[in-house]
C-alpha cells in the first residue's frame, strides 16, 4: 500500500511531507513520521516528499507557511496540515488517527 487514494484516473498522495533539505527539523520530522507510521502499523505509506529548498514554487502550490509541513489530503478533497518537526506524538498520532481508512 501507498499513500495515495484514487481520484478518477489519477492518484492523489494522501500524505505529504514539505521539507527543507536536510536541516535538523526536517531530519526530525521525517524520523518522528517514520516511527509513527509503524506505531500505526503503516509502514508500507510513503509519504510524497517535497523538498522546499529544490522546489520552492511548491510552497505557495501548497500554501504551507513553514517547514515542516506535513500534508494529508482527503478523500473529500480537504487537507490537513500539521507543522512542525511532529516531536508532539500524541498530536502527530491524533492527526494521522485514520490514515489506514483513507
Amino acid at each position: 500500500m501507498n499513500a495515495e487514494s484514487r481520484q478518477g484516473e489519477s492518484a492523489v498522495p494522501a500524505l505529504t511531507l514539505l521539507v527543507t533539505g536536510n536541516a535538523p527539523r526536517s531530519r526530525r520530522a521525517r524520523a518522528n513520521l517514520t516511527r509513527a507510521l509503524k506505531a500505526l502499523d503503516q509502514e508500507s505509506i510513503k509519504p510524497l516528499e517535497i523538498d522546499l529548498l529544490a522546489h520552492p514554487e511548491q510552497s505557495v502550490s501548497y500554501s504551507v507557511f513553514a517547514t515542516p509541513a506535513l500534508l494529508m489530503m482527503h478523500d473529500n478533497g480537504e487537507v490537513s496540515v500539521l507543522y512542525g518537526d511532529l516531536s508532539n506524538e500524541r498530536k502527530l498520532l491524533a492527526f494521522l488517527g485514520d490514515i489506514g481508512e483513507e
